[in-house]
């Protein structure tokens, strides 16, 4: 998997996790919904900077009327391109400062399955060396939301890079290597 998913991508330096840091399954319910936001940068070590999010949805039965869709934000978080999360479909999504992405309210009855895995690599995405934490916007019409989300990832980013300490990084699951 992790050679195709190289070969597809074009990253040569591509690793697996095998802790599973931030990703395995997730359920979302009636309700439910994740506003627009950025990844962390990189794995709760802070060595390997995370470059992808591989999504493969588990719920049978969903459609664009269920809710409960991968929405993937243009730059200034405006226009969202809007999938459905189909049973059996798989996105493979870049991480990155920009790439602002975000699920639409669930209205099903059902539960909205999905299971995510992160892969990493050593080498910056960039051409120089960077860090941020996990960054929240609201969604156009929130403007509250938009204001308060930049000025919690301003300090939340802030904190990070002086103290190197961020919210999460000691919750990695951790495997017996």
């Amino acid at each position: 998997m992790l050679r195709v998913v190289s070969e597809i991508t074009g990253i040569d330096d591509l690793e697996s996790d095998p802790s599973l840091y931030a990703g395995g399954l997730s359920k979302m319910v009636k309700g439910d919904f994740l506003n627009p936001h950025i990844d962390n940068s990189h794995d709760g070590s802070r060595r390997r900077y995370r470059r992808l999010n591989l999504l493969f949805y588990v719920s049978p039965s969903f459609s664009l009327e269920n809710g409960g869709c991968f929405e993937l934000w243009n730059r200034d978080v405006t226009e969202p391109v809007t999938l459905a999360s189909k049973c059996n479909r798989l996105i493979v999504m870049q991480t990155g400062d920009q790439t602002y992405h975000s699920v639409s309210e669930i209205k099903s009855e059902s539960p909205r399955c999905c299971v995510s895995n992160y892969f990493f690599s050593k080498s910056s995405p960039k051409t120089h060396d960077y860090y941020h934490v996990t960054s929240f916007t609201g969604r156009p019409d929130q403007l509250f939301q938009r204001w308060y989300g930049s000025l919690d990832n301003y300090l939340r980013n802030s904190v990070a890079k002086v103290t190197g300490v961020s919210r999460g990084k000691g919750q990695a699951r951790h495997n017996s290597r």
